[in-house]
């Protein structure tokens, strides 16, 4: 029924944990194809010593997460790919809630359930009639809270053959840009159901990019955009970025950044700026009851 790709890359620490969350799902039928890209550490000793018949472990020269999970996408011996990080888990339901939307909505390609940061971030969500529904407007809802991440997507096969796979020449914004070309074509049904942990204190997490050009947003067409909500997204991004380079003073990645989309205003990033720091602020607000 399921390919679950796990891309694995020096993750000693965590890969034992993340193959259990998925051996202990309530659904049980799949396979899971671990691609070890090049690991120095003894991740692939530890996937070696854990005995299920339906583990591969697929080993190849450092490429990149892109190359790792498209090898095991070409490798899938079944329709539906799940995609799950080295050092993040599933809940035990994952599986079983994907089937769940299946069986709702039969017909369609992509499912998202949601997924929780091991730190307890708050995360806005929509209040929803019903937990599981179509996203009408993946752009407009994608500008308000993290509709995707990798470990909580499940893509038929055959989407790939019309859209294309990561690509790898890009080392951060891979999977936004595969998220963006799956929302312009299909459908994707959405679970509000929290069934995966993206765990931040986890070992090898990339940081901000020092390689601008191999980023997603350095290749962002801004002209070729003509919906409304898309154009906003992407401009969000591209302020988010620019936000972030700031922050990590950066300058040299921020004026290049800012020198290759003149549309986005220093009025609008300042803007963007304030609302992010007047919002981190008022988390770290303690809250005071019974006044």
């Amino acid at each position: 029924m399921f390919t679950v790709v796990i891309p694995l890359y020096n993750k000693e620490l965590s890969i034992k944990n993340t193959i259990q969350s998925v051996l202990n799902q309530t659904y049980q039928d799949f396979e899971i194809i671990v691609i070890d890209d090049g690991s120095i550490d003894g991740s692939a000793k530890i996937v070696k010593s854990i005995s299920d018949d339906r583990i591969r472990l697929v080993s190849q020269s450092n490429q990149g997460v892109s190359a790792a999970r498209n090898c095991g996408i070409r490798k899938a011996r079944h329709e539906w790919i799940a995609f799950l990080d080295g050092d993040d888990l599933w809940e035990d339901n994952h599986l079983e809630e994907v089937k769940k939307m299946m069986r709702m909505f039969p017909d369609e390609k992509i499912f998202a359930t949601s997924f929780r940061y091991s730190d307890e971030r708050k995360m806005f969500r929509h209040s929803r009639k019903n937990s599981i529904f179509i996203i009408e407007n993946y752009f407009k809802e994608a500008s308000k809270e993290n509709i995707i991440c990798t470990d909580v997507i499940t893509i038929n096969k055959i989407c790939f053959d019309h859209v294309g796979v990561f690509n790898e020449s890009m080392t951060r914004g891979e999977d936004t840009d595969l998220w963006v070309r799956l929302a312009r074509n299909y459908n994707i049904i959405k679970s509000s159901v929290i069934t995966a942990i993206y765990r931040v204190e986890a070992e090898n997490r990339t940081s901000l990019s020092k390689n601008l050009e191999s980023t997603y947003v350095y290749h962002i067409n801004l002209n070729k955009v003509i919906d409304f909500d898309e154009k906003k997204y992407f401009k969000e991004i591209i302020t988010n970025r620019l936000y972030q380079y700031a922050r990590s003073k950066d300058l040299n990645n921020f004026l290049k950044l800012k020198n290759r989309y003149p549309s986005i205003s220093y009025n609008l990033f300042i803007k963007y700026s304030i609302k992010h720091i007047l919002k981190s602020s008022l988390k770290r607000i303690p809250k005071i009851n019974n006044l």
